[in-house]
């Protein structure tokens, strides 16, 4: 059970960090709020994976940390991030 906990608790705080604004967009004055953080790719795959948007994403990387998921789980982010629109980032 207290792993099960500790992977919702990671679960939420990868969907809540993928949510923060960079601290970049505020070095620069005045900001706009229509501003977007540019799409990031990083130096290598599990740097990429941390970055992404995907809860399933999040998911294997809580595997690779807490180990399989039990049979049936999934994982909802409780708020929908908007920071990075597909349409425009591609």
């Amino acid at each position: 059970m207290s792993v099960e906990t500790t992977r919702h608790f990671l679960l939420e705080w990868l969907s809540y960090t993928y949510r923060y604004i960079p601290v970049g967009l505020l070095d620069i004055m005045p900001q706009r709020l229509n501003w977007r953080p540019p799409s990031f790719f990083g130096r290598d795959n599990l740097e990429t994976l941390m970055a992404s948007d995907s809860a399933a994403d999040w998911i294997r990387i809580s595997e690779m940390l807490l180990g399989p998921v039990p049979a049936g789980f999934t994982f909802t982010p409780k708020h929908k991030s908007n920071a990075y629109d597909r349409a425009e980032n591609g």
